[in-house]
């Protein structure tokens, strides 16, 4: 029973943990990620009607936001500090409905007020490196680019796993930059259901254009949740049979301690059949006590790991907050597993209790 037990606490815990983690990964896409991204056609540089490619995806199914960029690398200087970053030209108030989250995690200014010209919105991280702070003015230079000077208008606490080196600007200022007119070289889109992107890339390719869509940029996430999955499983089924198992060899070494009870039942008429429904019903029932009992304590242990707080080394991240979701579904279903498991540990040795001979039982 406490085999059983410990091994649906585990599962339990596990399951609850990937559940978490998923939904942490899905809620990446669904509020920070755009979920179909277009460039330019082959062999182009820039798309150069891009207002009337906007109304056509504005016209496709399940279409909730639309926004254009002008995107370039510069670099940004501060008295004697100088980094890489991108230049990200865009409409704040459209980019805010693909980025949310963006928008939520400003520290200083707004990101309205880049909307005005030659003004800047750059990350924490990246306004340390440089040393500067609200107001102050940076330099931004590459080749065949034409120099400007940028006011900083708003400093953002990047969500985690965006680059810090992302920056924004106006429109009209990242085209005074590369010195190009009315043109963009990418457009984000949001869908109201994130697994109708494929379909909506593969419309917007027939125009000509790249459409890729979230399932193309981020192939990471899917390979991420699919191996997540399959260990997963595979981890709980070795846990669950082992504890199998232990209650197969318990069951077993009943069956022998019990030889003259057994004997004793058929002396007085007790059939196989009935000296083997004990040891079945003794193993499901050691199956539902321990998966009723392990449940309890994998729920219990899931919350107290809910919420817990710990710091990730990697760019962009600095504290992770474990996510952990509960589904009673999936801890009925390993409950029903356990029970099952048992059940099946149970068939041998009710099986070896049922063809006993009374005479040699007896006789222990």
């Amino acid at each position: 029973m406490i085999a059983i037990g410990l091994a649906v606490a585990v599962s339990v815990t596990s399951v609850s943990l990937q559940a978490g983690f998923q939904e942490y990964l899905l809620d990446i896409i669904v509020k920070d990620l755009a979920h179909v991204s277009v460039s330019p056609k082959e062999g182009e540089e820039y798309i150069y009607l891009y207002r009337t490619l906007m109304e056509r995806i504005w016209q496709l199914e399940g279409v909730t936001a639309v926004s254009p960029r002008l995107s370039a690398s510069t670099s940004l200087s501060h008295k004697n500090n100088v980094e890489n970053v991108i230049l990200i030209g865009v409409i704040p108030s459209e980019m805010e409905r693909i980025y949310p989250s963006i928008s939520e995690r400003v520290i200083y200014g707004d990101l309205e007020s880049i909307q005005q010209e030659n003004r800047i919105a750059i990350s924490k991280k990246l306004a340390e490196k440089l040393d500067v702070e609200l107001d102050d003015t940076v330099d931004a230079r590459f080749p065949d680019a034409n120099p400007l000077n940028l006011m900083i208008a708003g400093i953002f606490d990047p969500p985690q796993g965006f680059p810090e080196e992302m920056t924004f600007v106006s429109l009209r200022t990242a085209r005074n930059f590369v010195g190009e007119g009315d043109v963009i070289n990418g457009i984000d889109i949001k869908l109201q259901d994130i697994y109708m992107a494929d379909r909506i890339s593969r419309e917007i390719s027939a125009t000509g254009y790249k459409a890729e869509s979230w399932q193309q940029l981020y192939p990471e996430i899917l390979r991420t949740i699919a191996i997540e999955n399959f260990e997963n499983n595979i981890i709980m089924l070795l846990i669950m049979i082992i504890a199998a198992f232990g209650i197969a060899s318990v069951m077993y070494m009943l069956v022998l301690e019990k030889t003259s009870e057994i004997g004793m039942l058929m002396a007085e008429g007790a059939t196989g059949a009935m000296i083997g429904n004990i040891f079945l019903i003794q193993s499901a029932v050691l199956g539902m006590i321990g998966g009723i009992s392990g449940a309890a304590g994998g729920v219990a242990l899931s919350l107290y790991l809910k919420g817990m707080e710990f710091e990730v080394e990697a760019p962009g991240w600095e504290e992770f907050v474990l996510p952990v979701v509960i589904d009673p579904w999936k801890i009925l279903i390993i409950v029903l597993a356990a029970v099952l498991l048992s059940l099946a540990a149970g068939v041998y040795p009710a099986h070896k209790a049922s063809k006993l001979d009374p005479v040699i039982a007896l006789r222990g």
